[in-house]
């Protein structure tokens, strides 16, 4: 392979050179390469070719939306379904233990004193139900105090809030479980770790998990356990840290009454585990759940994944972002401190008669704007470095093909120099052989010129064509008069010119002149006459 300084010394060689066959080839040949790398060059900037970045980046998008998009339904609606069955399945237990009690549902506010018994009986299918979805947590709210008579009791509810600390680790022999609400009794009987921010019951004040699920359970009676679950934005229990979406379906009993909740938590570390989309684009690149209304994201109810979303998460942190749909292109998205590129869709959460049908969840694949121009600045600089690698190698071809296809033709100039053309033998490349052919036969015609013209050379001296060559050599310039004495001396014209340090076709512009004022026709006959004045010369 030939180094840039190579290449530029073989073309300062070829300038050299002079007007050169290869030169010419080389010159034809690259001018061609660059006619095409051109014409290639503008079809793809008038075909959109360069606007490949955008349409390379806009599916990437398209297909890691949709598989996020599948993957979070997929995953959100097998929860939602696992939380309906423990609903269902705690409320037939429930039911039966307060039948043994001689009690109902409708009383239970009454007995806070059996509230620890029903949790701890529930206990242990929480914590199955758990390890067999995929969440970070579990949980059962009873509608109701084991302690009533403490400030603010109505907004205190007793239950149980189970979370593995390492969801994505599948492993049920010795889960990593810690209690985050709930009786310690109840935790020690099962082997639960205590969080470390544990408190005894849940702080209900403004808990819409568990209102809200109430609440529109109460208004729509006549619905089935199955449409009645509701998905809460992100949000953090009070006095913890860790921001988590929950699954509530409300607890009804036989005869109507519905005494709490039940549920799922998928943390955010969980989903950010869980729905990391693909850094193709960028390492920036993040995915965005989260509630939307009239082209705005709720960011405050959102929940992100990505490689490292720390500096983003902040940007984003109870920010909306705005957005404008425009056909065939990727979503610009601004925030009062970036821009974003990327792509959202719906999310459905709910069933069609699902009275929270209405609220609207998106799932987004974003990147900085910024990182997404970067991006497009890299693929196009891709295709010109391409382009130019394509224009250097064409080049690079021009000299190697140049070399060989010239070589038949230099090696026969080169034989013809050292040895008569009939000699010389043929090449099997039709236009040499003819021109071998032809020199062969000038030969031969000037040797039997010459023999006719022979070594007494009669027939010039009795004509005075001799006399007339030898009176015209004073009519011959300096620089003439210095080529024909070097002709005198056996020089061809090539070395002449490197004698003299003039190029060739200077020597040919000599010699020309030099033919005309000699009176001679060709360099044969030129020659017989310097033979003569050598004769004449030995002789004398």
């Amino acid at each position: 392979m030939l180094s840039c300084r190579d290449l530029w010394d073989r073309i300062k060689k070829v300038i050299k050179e002079g007007r050169t066959l290869r030169r010419r080839l080389i010159i034809f040949s690259v001018l061609f390469i660059v006619t095409f790398i051109i014409a290639v060059f503008s079809i793809l900037l008038i075909s959109g070719v360069f606007n490949i970045g955008n349409k390379e980046t806009k599916t990437l998008f398209e297909n890691e939306l949709n598989h996020l998009a599948n993957d979070i339904y997929k995953d959100y609606g097998s929860i939602a379904v696992k939380g309906v069955d423990l609903a269902k399945a705690i409320n037939k237990s429930i039911e039966d233990k307060l039948e043994s009690m001689n009690l109902d549902a409708s009383n239970l506010k009454n007995h806070p004193e059996i509230y620890n018994e029903l949790l701890e009986s529930e206990c242990q299918r929480l914590i199955t139900a758990l390890l067999r979805t995929k969440s970070s947590g579990v949980f059962i709210i009873l509608d109701g105090t084991i302690n009533p008579k403490l400030p603010n009791s109505e907004f205190s509810k007793a239950g149980i809030y189970i979370r593995n600390m390492e969801p994505n680790i599948v492993n049920l022999e010795s889960p990593y479980l810690h209690m985050l609400r709930g009786s310690t009794d109840i935790a020690k009987s099962n082997d639960i770790l205590i969080h470390s921010q544990w408190a005894m019951e849940f702080d209900v004040k403004e808990a819409d998990y568990f209102s809200k699920t109430i609440d529109i359970a109460k208004e729509n009676k006549d619905l089935p356990l199955s449409k009645l679950y509701y998905w809460s934005p992100n949000l953090a229990l009070p006095n913890t840290t860790d921001k988590v979406m929950l699954c509530s379906i409300p607890l009804i009993a036989s005869d109507g009454t519905i005494y709490g909740v039940c549920g799922f938590e998928v943390s955010a570390s969980l989903f950010k585990l869980s729905y990391i989309p693909d850094s193709a684009i960028s390492d920036t690149v993040f995915s965005l759940l989260a509630k939307a209304e009239n082209n705005l994201i709720d960011c405050s109810s959102s929940f992100m994944a990505a490689g490292y979303s720390a500096v983003i998460r902040n940007e984003l942190t109870n920010a909306k972002i705005r957005y404008q749909i425009k056909q065939n292109s990727l979503i610009k998205y601004f925030s009062t401190t970036n821009e974003f590129m990327g792509l959202h869709k719906n999310i459905v959460l709910y069933s069609e008669d699902s009275p929270y049908i209405e609220e609207e969840w998106v799932l987004s694949v974003m990147v900085p704007l910024k990182d997404y121009e970067k991006a497009l600045d890299n693929i196009n600089q891709r295709l010109v470095l391409l382009l130019l690698v394509l224009l250097l190698a064409g080049i690079m071809a021009s000299f190697w093909f140049s070399k060989i296809y010239l070589k038949p033709i230099t090696d026969a100039i080169r034989k013809m120099k050292q040895t008569k053309p009939s000699e010389i033998e043929k090449t099997n490349i039709l236009e040499i052989d003819d021109l071998l052919e032809f020199l062969s036969q000038q030969d031969n015609k000037a040797a039997v010129n010459e023999s006719k013209v022979d070594s007494p050379f009669s027939y010039i001296k009795s004509s005075g064509m001799f006399k007339e060559f030898l009176e015209n050599i004073n009519t011959l310039s300096p620089a003439e008069r210095a080529v024909f004495d070097l002709y005198m001396e056996g020089y061809t014209a090539k070395e002449i010119a490197e004698k003299l340090y003039l190029s060739i076709n200077t020597i040919k512009t000599h010699n020309k002149r030099i033919y005309e004022k000699m009176n001679v026709s060709s360099r044969n006959e030129l020659m017989v006459y310097i033979k003569m004045m050598k004769e004449i010369n030995s002789k004398g």
